[in-house]
């Protein structure tokens, strides 16, 4: 047929071998890719691979339509469940504890001078609540607000808010930190003939990097509205969140892997409670039998004189039955594997998670705080201090300047911070000392790493062992005067026997 055809109509017989060589390399196609394909189950075109879902989108179109949501549900959440409310104090306290320390370095001797004056006005604004906005908390404060703010609502706005001498604040700035609700949501563009667009309140430039924040005036959800809106430029707005995927520009919340379980769980417990309340309720059942003058008997309320060690007499023919509540003591296993699961998918551990530490030793401690620290110096170093204390000081430096007069270059501000708390000061500290000695770190560094000052920590020792020379006053904290066990050194009174 083939050979007739291309002899009586040869381009409708090329036009057919062309249309079956297309044929041929598709069929041949789909074959290796189903091939491929079925190499791996969730994509092998089985019945289980349809449970796994499949998003093409990048990091921002996967999030679009579902980030204020999520949030919304996280801080409902926070608001009626106990484990949210642990998990969110648990995120601050790690990250921040006592707070991250702003620490002045001068970069030369000669700026050395102005070191106090600089350290003074930290204290005066920073760690009082002249820097908030709303007049609530210090920086410390602001900082627990923030890791508070990120795990719910996936990201946070620290805002800098300029102010005017006559306010009477110490430097002429606070900060004000807001939920990402703040940015407006109807000013989105595309992407114009600048290169410039809008997109969920954030403009951004040719770069791709963020240059003006579209902000209401009021939190769209207060009774007063969204107010109007202000074009803020970026460099007053320290814009805060976890970055997952390459591309990504905003954040999501952290509880989003586990709400389910967290809601189950939740629903889990409200039934369990409810049951154990039903178990603690015992009755009885009695059956009696009465005579005609006296259907109801002599003994009619005799129940409810029922007490603890109390005999019950019972008319001839009586019978008392009692129930048979059900137990709630089968619940804790189901809670146990559940709470495991939450807290892997919040980044903590379980101990830390649910307060259960009926089960560790301190190796098993250890162990959880290696995998927990690094975690926890992670949110410290990426989302407090390189986005956040650094445009604070940034912002403090430029204030000092217009304060003082004091050029920026000359000194540098480093943010420390708190020291996890050790599993087993017997055990910890002797080993900081091992290693100091050994020289495998500095003092300097064991004390940064405490979330101490180390200029300040060593001016302080100098001057309590002046003030103990000058009053002859000898302590088994001096190693200069006592050994590790407190006693004595043999030549401790003149410096003519220890140059001997």
């Amino acid at each position: 047929m083939g050979g007739f055809l291309s002899y009586v109509a040869p381009e409708m017989a090329l036009r057919r071998e062309i249309a079956r060589t297309k044929l041929d390399l598709l069929r041949s196609r789909r074959v290796d890719r189903q091939a491929s394909a079925g190499s791996y189950a969730p994509v092998g075109g089985g019945r289980r691979s349809q449970e796994f879902y499949r998003n093409g989108r990048d990091a921002q179109g996967a999030m679009q339509g579902a980030r204020m949501p999520l949030a919304f549900i996280a801080r409902d959440m926070l608001r009626n469940n106990p484990r949210v409310v642990r998990a969110n104090n648990l995120f601050s306290g790690y990250a921040i504890g006592a707070g991250i320390r702003p620490v002045v370095e001068m970069v030369s001797a000669e700026a050395s001078q102005n070191k106090k004056r600089i350290e003074g006005l930290i204290e005066d604004h920073l760690l009082t609540t002249a820097i908030d906005a709303d007049g609530n908390s210090t920086l410390f404060g602001l900082q627990s607000l923030s890791m508070k703010t990120i795990p719910t609502s996936g990201e946070v706005l620290l805002r800098r808010r300029l102010r005017r001498s006559k306010d009477g604040l110490p430097l002429p700035f606070q900060i004000q930190c807001l939920e990402t609700d703040y940015l407006t949501t109807n000013r989105d563009t595309g992407q114009g003939t600048n290169g410039r667009r809008i997109e969920d309140g954030i403009e951004y430039g040719p770069t791709g990097k963020s240059e003006f924040f579209h902000l209401h005036t009021e939190h769209p959800g207060s009774v007063y509205g969204g107010g109007n809106v202000r074009r803020v430029a970026a460099e007053h707005i320290a814009h805060a969140f976890m970055v997952d995927r390459p591309g990504q520009k905003r954040g999501i919340s952290w509880y989003t892997p586990v709400m389910p379980e967290l809601m189950d769980i939740h629903k889990f417990m409200q039934g369990t409670l409810k049951r154990q309340e039903v178990a603690a309720m015992f009755a009885g059942i009695l059956r009696r039998v009465g005579s005609d003058d006296d259907p109801d008997g002599d003994s009619s309320d005799f129940l409810s004189e029922i007490e603890a060690g109390g005999i019950l007499e019972l008319d001839a023919g009586d019978e008392l039955d009692w129930n048979e509540p059900p137990s709630a003591m089968d619940a804790e296993p189901v809670v146990r594997l559940i709470d495991r699961l939450i807290a892997s998918g919040l980044m903590l551990t379980y101990e830390g998670f649910t307060g259960d530490y009926s089960r560790v030793n301190y190796s098993s401690g250890r162990m959880g705080r290696m995998d927990q620290d690094p975690i926890v110096s992670f949110w410290q170093q990426e989302l407090m201090i390189a986005k956040q204390m650094s445009r604070v000081g940034d912002w403090f430096k430029e204030a000092v300047h217009f304060k003082t007069g004091i050029d920026p270059t000359e000194y540098r501000l480093k943010w420390t911070a708190p020291r996890r708390p050790v599993v087993d000061p017997t055990k910890d500290y002797p080993a900081l000392n091992k290693k100091v000695r050994s020289g495998f770190a500095s003092r300097q560094s064991v004390i940064r790493e405490a979330g101490e000052d180390p200029a300040r920590v060593q001016r302080e020792i100098e001057e309590d062992n002046a003030n103990a020379d000058d009053s002859d006053a000898v302590f088994d904290s001096d190693p200069r005067k006592t050994t590790a066990s407190g006693a004595q050194h043999s030549n401790t009174d003149s410096k003519e026997t220890a140059d001997e």
